[in-house]
């Protein structure tokens, strides 16, 4: 036993010692908690011969083996490895063995999962529904005589990961660093980001990101790149490039770095089975964890020695009770809300069964009520200012109820203006503005939502409901991102037919704040970053964001979106013509039908999730299979705009009331999540997004915009 060994089995004050050697790692886990591993497939001799010499070292206690009963049972007296009956679990086929192995992990039975005699595709598929973050990587601890003098290191990822975006790479980068300083004992490890030269060289796109990810702000870290190899592990290298007089910013990292990230899963790769080559000959070791889900996993194969295979169980043991531990002391943060341009804000957002209303002091809800109404409401032009005066009043009635009487302004839902032939550039925009102490609407703006809007829609109220709530308490009034704004690239507004032109009607709001916040989750300015957006609610807009600007989007609103749970959506054009001249509906009847009894609904009978989802639960197979339809539609659409994006996708975002179901998000996870990591922002952010886009106005942070200088040129 090394010192590092001896020193490590103890619980240090401040961060672990470092690990001297990778062979300590059997030493360091025999002297903690035994643990629980679950074996998938734990009818092959190998696995049984592993967790026995586990056994022995003192790493593991109990086994649990899914696989065949009976093929498991003679396996167990052919090795002699003593398992106890009840922990031999029968299972059919592969997907079983995966779905009794994952539920052994959620309830907290498996400290450890070991892959057996499976297949590794099916194993993940299921492993993806107890991950507990975006992005699930192998990461392989190793020392090896040649590199960096022998001292242990990280390596990822040459075993899972297949596409590496930005957002994919920071979380690679993010779960190694976490391996390094639980298991290396590196409190602030350095990253080196690999690339095969270290300058940006276009023609090498690793070069770039490797460049991109460096310029990030990272906490307890140091990252560069890009490095080659040997600039990475070897201070004589750097020197003799004379690496750190040209560029200062590397001298952290180049040379001593703890962890190699590579540019893509081939380069980690070779790296690996160069190193396990080198193992066969005495002069490297290695131990591999899977590691962003609910417990750890190793991917063990049959050509890797025992002692590789045995010191992963030991890897797993070591960063399971450490990040057990280190959550357990782990203060909750506490982010104050700045004291300062704390606004009132009134937020109103109309729908055809109610009208959702909220006020925020600053980012902090106060007071938030949806007035329903008797029944669905069609509102058209020639209704719309009766309807108008009618939730005024339910508004006001609100208003008292809760004592509210001043407030610093009030922003309405954009609604769905004329736009003639020009373009509405997103930004918040000026409904009303007080100059002397007088209140001035602009009347132009509110005169053509409710006479010429694009459609009749409840959305049209927003406009008018706040240009008289302004006149009431005296204050200015703004829609913030009306869901006409156009920011289409030239050839996304080429419909395949020249007197149509692609125009979006989308949910602006709900995109450009799902865009801000998963900025914020990865620390990175909005105008770096490429993101497919997709708000999943009545309606489903899904879009390509460059520099936060919607490149590319479906038309939410009798066009190409995915079908929702009461819209349509996309359908065979043909199909449509022939509905449209049937002498069933009038033009206005068709619209309602397509937009209100069309997606979940014609086919269920209710647009109700919840209900769907219990009619699943209790064998609805038709059920199943149509809330299936529509997630695969969606995800369809999502893997069309990153190819908008030409593949180069920090995340995918999904938002929206339907985020918060467990099977949507899950089915799209399932079809997407190779091409990008997925966020989920559960719920709508939209009366959050308008409240900000006011506070942003009054604090002379953002210039409002005057609807005069996008009105068509006709009225």
């Amino acid at each position: 036993m090394t010192d590092s060994a001896r020193e490590m089995c103890a619980r240090p004050q401040n961060g672990y010692p470092e690990l001297e050697a990778v062979s300590d790692l059997v030493i360091v886990a025999g002297g903690l908690r035994r643990k629980t591993v679950v074996v998938a497939g734990g009818e092959r001799v190998q696995e049984l011969l592993l967790v026995e010499a586990a056994q022995d070292h003192g790493i593991v206690d109990r086994v649990i083996l899914v696989g065949h009963e009976e093929r498991t049972r003679q396996a167990v007296r052919d090795t002699h490895v003593e398992v106890a009956a009840k922990d031999i679990i029968h299972a059919e086929d592969q997907q079983e063995i995966a779905r009794t192995t994952v539920e052994l992990a959620r309830d907290g039975t498996a400290d450890i999962v070991i892959k057996g005699g499976m297949s590794t595709p099916v194993l993940v598929k299921e492993l993806l529904d107890i991950r507990t973050r975006e992005t699930i990587n192998l990461v392989t601890c190793f020392d090896a005589a040649p590199i960096a003098g022998g001292r242990p290191m990280l390596l990822t990822d040459p075993g899972v990961t297949t596409v590496c975006t930005y957002g994919r790479m920071v979380g690679l980068i993010e779960n190694a660093a976490e391996v390094a300083r639980l298991v290396l004992g590196r409190e602030r490890p350095r990253v080196a980001l690999l690339a095969a030269n270290e300058e940006e060289v276009e023609s090498l796109p690793s070069t770039g990101l490797g460049a991109s990810l460096t310029r990030r702000e990272w906490e307890d870290m140091d990252v560069y790149g890009p490095l080659s190899l040997d600039l990475a592990v070897d201070l004589q290298a750097v020197a003799a490039k004379r690496l750190t007089e040209h560029r200062p910013e590397s001298e952290t990292v180049a040379g001593q770095a703890d962890i190699l990230v590579c540019p893509g899963l081939d380069t980690a790769n070779v790296l690996y089975k160069s190193i396990m080559e080198m193992s066969k000959y005495g002069i490297a070791s290695l131990a591999t964890i899977t590691v962003g889900l609910q417990v750890p996993v190793t991917l063990v194969s049959r050509a890797d020695p025992l002692s590789s295979r045995l010191a992963s169980i030991a890897l797993c043991s070591i960063y399971a009770e450490r990040k057990a531990e280190r959550e357990k002391s782990r203060p909750r943060p506490h982010v104050p809300t700045p004291a300062a341009k704390q606004y009132r804000v009134l937020v109103v957002n109309p729908g055809s069964t109610s009208t959702r209303l909220a006020v925020f002091d600053g980012d902090r809800h106060t007071a938030d009520e949806e007035v329903r109404h008797e029944e669905s409401q069609r509102v058209s032009r020639a209704g719309i200012r009766d309807e108008v005066r009618r939730r005024l009043a339910m508004i006001e009635q609100f208003c008292r109820d809760r004592g509210i009487e001043k407030i610093d302004a009030v922003v309405g839902r954009g609604g769905l203006l004329p736009r003639g032939r020009r373009k509405l550039d997103s930004g918040v925009y000026e409904i009303a503005q007080v100059r002397d102490g007088e209140v001035i609407v602009d009347e132009r703006l509110v005169a053509a939502v409710c006479e010429r809007p694009e459609f009749d829609h409840a959305c049209n109220l927003g406009i008018p409901l706040a240009a008289a709530l302004a006149r009431g308490f005296r204050v200015p009034a703004f829609t913030v991102d009306p869901v006409v704004v156009d920011e289409l690239v030239p050839e996304a507004e080429i419909s395949g037919y020249a007197p149509v032109r692609r125009r979006p009607i989308a949910h602006v709001l709900s995109v450009k704040e799902t865009t801000r916040k998963a900025a914020e989750e990865l620390r990175r300015p909005v105008s770096e970053m490429n993101l497919v957006v997709a708000h999943l609610g009545g309606g489903i807009t899904v879009a390509a964001v460059r520099g936060g600007r919607m490149v590319d989007s479906t038309i939410a609103l009798l066009g190409d979106a995915p079908f929702t749970p009461q819209r349509a959506g996309a359908l065979p054009l043909g199909d449509v013509i022939a509905l449209s001249y049937s002498g069933r509906f009038t033009r206005e009847e068709l619209e309602e039908e397509l937009s209100t009894r069309g997606g979940l609904t014609s086919y269920l009978g209710t647009h109700d999730l919840e209900e769907i989802e219990r009619r699943i639960g209790r064998g609805d197979q038709t059920a199943a299979t149509v809330l299936e339809a529509m997630v695969y539609r969606i995800a369809n659409q999502i893997g069309a705009l990153v190819t908008a994006l030409r593949g180069d996708v920090d995340a995918i975002a999904l938002t929206g009331g339907m985020a918060r179901s467990r099977e949507v998000v899950r089915g799209i996870r399932h079809r997407v999540s190779h091409l990008a990591p997925v966020l989920v922002f559960p719920g709508s952010l939209e009366m959050q997004a308008m409240a900000a886009g006011a506070c942003r106005v009054l604090a002379g942070e953002e210039r409002a915009r005057r609807w005069e200088d996008y009105a068509p040129e006709v009225d």
